[in-house]
């Protein structure tokens, strides 16, 4: 019996709280600094080049398989990062491949707003990765 009012107090003390209510797409929530959204890639601020070393150790610990690197051999007997594929579609948002990233180059972005009315809307290419990248530092710097 001494549950069931603990029950109904809880709930007679938030039923006299104004409910707050964010006003949607004009005023956007708030999220924390180690909000784990899309995956990006960061670039080089002075170049504009991605950080990537094509190491592919991201494809290789991502458990859904949703990222997909073509490496391209460089002159300098390196490897270079041809194409960068993120299918956000099968992304689980784990943040496993920014913590593997020898470089930092992928950090988890703050985008969510993903609504699209097909699949291929979701499947993101380097350059787009790069510029959602560029618009918010690494959620690791803010720890």
């Amino acid at each position: 019996m001494l549950d069931e009012v603990k029950g109904f107090v809880v709930t007679l003390r938030h039923f006299f709280k104004r409910p707050v209510t964010v006003q949607w797409p004009e005023k956007k929530r708030d999220f924390p600094q180690r909000f784990r959204g899309l995956p990006s890639l960061r670039s080089d601020p002075e170049t504009g080049e991605a950080l990537c070393v094509a190491c592919g150790l991201c494809a290789r610990i991502c458990p859904t398989s949703c990222l997909e690197m073509h490496v391209v051999p460089s002159e300098e007997g390196d490897r270079e990062l041809g194409e960068f594929i993120l299918r956000a579609g099968r992304c689980m948002y784990c943040g496993l491949c920014a913590q593997v990233c020898p470089v930092d180059a992928i950090t988890m972005s703050g985008e969510y707003e993903q609504a699209v009315m097909d699949r291929e809307g979701l499947i993101y290419v380097k350059t787009e990765l790069a510029a959602i990248g560029s618009q918010r530092p690494s959620w690791w710097d803010a720890a």
